[in-house]
Order: C-alpha cells, then sequence, then structure tokens
C-alpha cells in the first residue's frame, strides 16, 4: 500500500535556507518524493506535514491538500499499484496530469521517441508528420480529431495529387498515432475517427518487365558513366535474387567470397522461419561486383551512401535507361525484384523457393508442412541459375 505525505528534505535545501515542499511515496519498502511548485521560506514555515507561519498559509496548505488528493486519486485508480515499484508508482502519479488534453503534436514526439523504429522508417514517419501537421496544425488535440478530420486530411492530401497508396500511408501513420494515444490512455473517442472510414485502396505496383526487356536493358550501350553504372546495379539487384538497394550496400563481398548470405533488413526483426538469404554467387554478378567493389568490400553506388541519394540516383537514371532501352512503362529500381520473382515463377520454381531468394518472411500459418521441411542454400542456387540461363 502506497503512503503519500508532504514534507521538507533538510539535505535538499536552496539558497537563503529556502525549501521545495516534497510528496513522498512510501511504497514497497522504497521512497521516492516529487518535487512540487511551493516554495516556503525555512523551514520553520513547515511542521506535520502543514505550512504554518506565513500570510499565505491557509491558500499554500488548500493548494497542497489538492495535490495530495490528486496523487491519491491517481494511487487509487491504479488497480495493479501493488505490482508496481515505487520509481513505477511515481511515474504513473506524476504523468497522470498528462492523460488528458493531449496535442496530437507531443503524441507524434512522444511515439517517436519511445517506439523501435528503423532509421530509415523514421525519417518517412517524419516526411509523413511535416506533410500532415501542416492540416492538423500542431495545437490540434487529439481528442478533437473526429470522422470530419480524418475525411479533410484525405482531401487535402488527393489535392496535392498524392496517389492513393501514399495517401493511405499518410492516414495509417494518423491511425497509428491514435491507436498508441488510446493505448496510453492520453484519449477516449465517444466515436473513433476511424469508425465507418475505408482507407484508400493499395496501388499495386506492376514494375515487372519480360525477359526481352531485361535483356535490352543489359545491353544498352552509352558514354555516360553513370547511366552504365545505374544500368550495372539493376542487373547486379536481377542476378542477385531481386535484392534491395539497402542490403546490397551493407554486404562486404570480401568477407561473403563466393557466397551470398544476409539477413534482409526489412524483415530482421519480423520472427520468420527463413531467416538468412543464402545462394552462390553467379558468375553474372561477380563481374558487377569486381567492377563497383571497393577496396573495403563494400559496392560504391554514390559518394554517399545515403538512402536519400541512392533515391535520387536511381530516380535521375532509371527513366534515361527506360528510353535507351526501348521500355515504355515506368522503370524503377525496384522493378529487377519484381522481375525476377516473376521470371522464376514462369520457370516453374516454387513459390517457397522464390521467397526463400526474395528474402520474405515465411510463416507455419495452418499447416505444419514447414516443420518437416526447408528450402535449401543449393534449390536457392540451381532456382538463380535457371532465372539467369532464361536471359541467353
Amino acid at each position: 500500500m502506497a503512503i503519500l505525505n508532504a514534507v521538507i528534505l533538510p539535505a535538499k535545501v536552496l539558497k537563503g535556507g529556502r525549501h521545495k515542499i516534497r510528496i513522498s511515496v512510501a511504497h514497497n519498502g522504497e521512497t521516492r518524493y516529487i518535487v512540487t511548485d511551493i516554495t516556503i521560506d525555512s523551514s520553520k514555515e513547515f511542521k506535520n506535514g502543514a505550512i504554518v507561519k506565513r500570510p499565505d498559509a491557509a491558500y499554500l496548505n488548500t493548494k497542497l491538500r489538492g495535490i495530495l488528493q490528486r496523487y491519491q486519486s491517481t494511487v487509487d485508480e491504479l488497480a495493479y499499484v501493488n505490482g508496481l515499484t515505487c520509481p513505477e508508482l511515481v511515474y504513473q502519479i506524476k504523468n497522470a496530469g498528462n492523460y488528458k488534453h493531449r496535442t496530437i503534436n507531443s503524441i507524434y514526439e512522444e511515439y517517436m521517441a519511445n517506439a523501435h523504429i528503423k532509421p530509415g522508417t523514421a525519417g518517412g514517419y517524419m516526411c509523413i508528420w511535416r506533410a500532415m501537421s501542416g492540416y492538423l496544425g500542431e495545437r490540434m488535440l487529439a481528442e478533437h480529431i473526429t470522422h470530419g478530420t480524418v475525411l479533410g486530411l484525405e482531401k487535402r492530401l488527393r489535392d496535392r495529387g498524392l496517389s492513393a497508396s501514399t495517401t493511405r500511408n499518410y492516414l495509417v501513420f494518423l491511425m497509428v498515432l491514435l491507436n498508441y494515444a488510446k493505448r496510453c490512455g492520453y484519449v477516449q473517442f465517444r466515436v473513433d475517427p476511424f469508425a465507418g472510414y475505408e482507407l484508400p485502396k493499395k496501388e499495386v505496383r506492376q514494375a515487372w518487365l519480360t525477359v526481352e526487356e531485361i535483356k535490352r536493358i543489359r545491353d544498352i550501350e552509352s558514354s555516360k558513366p553513370n547511366i552504365r553504372k545505374c544500368r550495372d546495379i539493376f542487373m547486379l539487384s536481377y542476378y542477385l535474387g531481386g535484392i534491395n538497394i539497402i542490403d546490397l550496400i551493407a554486404l562486404n563481398f570480401n568477407e561473403l567470397g563466393a557466397t551470398l548470405r544476409y539477413v534482409r533488413q526489412k524483415t530482421e526483426d519480423r520472427p520468420k522461419l527463413n531467416k538468412w538469404v543464402e545462394f552462390a554467387i553467379p558468375e553474372e554478378a561477380k563481374v558487377i561486383i569486381n567492377r563497383y567493389k571497393g577496396v573495403d568490400g563494400y559496392i560504391n553506388v554514390t559518394q554517399f551512401q545515403k538512402e536519400t541519394k541512392l533515391h535520387h540516383f536511381f530516380t535521375f537514371n532509371m527513366p534515361k535507361i527506360a528510353e535507351l532501352a526501348g521500355i515504355k512503362k515506368r522503370l524503377i529500381y525496384y522493378s529487377a525484384r519484381k522481375s525476377f520473382s516473376q521470371h522464376a515463377f514462369d520457370l516453374g520454381v516454387g513459390t517457397s523457393i522464390i521467397d526463400f531468394i526474395l528474402g520474405h518472411r515465411v510463416d507455419k500459418g495452418d499447416t505444419a508442412l514447414y516443420s518437416y521441411i526447408s528450402v535449401t542454400p543449393q534449390m536457392a542456387t540451381d532456382a538463380v541459375r535457371r532465372v539467369l540461363d532464361n536471359l541467353k
């Protein structure tokens, strides 16, 4: 049982002999203190938990009792108080006053500070928030977000020319923030803002190319170094089973030797059966690796291997490659991954092997089959070889 009292601490005396009134919290054999904003001029002005010998003593005592009552009410409302340590209880008491009237901006900042988010994802969330806060405003309270707010935000995003998929991502992030606020007890909605709302449909990127189009990209001629480099890195992704650029630049090929083995960064923290992507590096890939590999063993795409720089490099050069290869559809770096998986499927490669090569998350689901069998690196090596031989 927690015991709360108003106290002063002689060891914490301020300059001039003044003291801050503190609330002592005794719980589970420990005592912690919460500092109030009430200050007295000397220890003689405090006796038996009350302020004395001051003209404003009555006012300050009323204020102090209000603080004690508020803190005690917080303790009484905690059904699991006996399971908390004293520091945990103090944290609950100190933050109870923040559980109402929180701005959506403060909830965003708290979520970004506390949630386990990868740097690349965090950067995307920051961009999303900048766009949303222009409409919501930094002072909007979370409790004031309504169904109409959601509809208005969607209209604002669409009026800016954003695609349905991008608009969906923005609205999903707002949903994430509100769900976080609800779980923390910061806000309660009589009618949930997203109740009855249907998110924009996610667009499926049909970015895969035919075998003939891949050949034309492979065989283009250009005098411009960046065009050739972009083409080569694109083909390297295809040769290595559609590897993502973020995974490619993280590989040390001096250490790998003849075998590609890595954990896909996008799914490294998610439980899955196929953790590692592993197969023999084909000869076609070794030629490109040796061309762009630095002395440190890493592939050098741009001078600064940052995600934004890489994005700009491919965004600028891929359309030029498409023009040189006579490809009318939209060409992006991701097309290598899409195309490899489609070509493997067309050749009859099993979907479990394709998942293994792509580094997809594979769950047992409702079948026990994967408790008995698994895809091997040799099976993946043979599948990659079949796809690359199809280009000859």
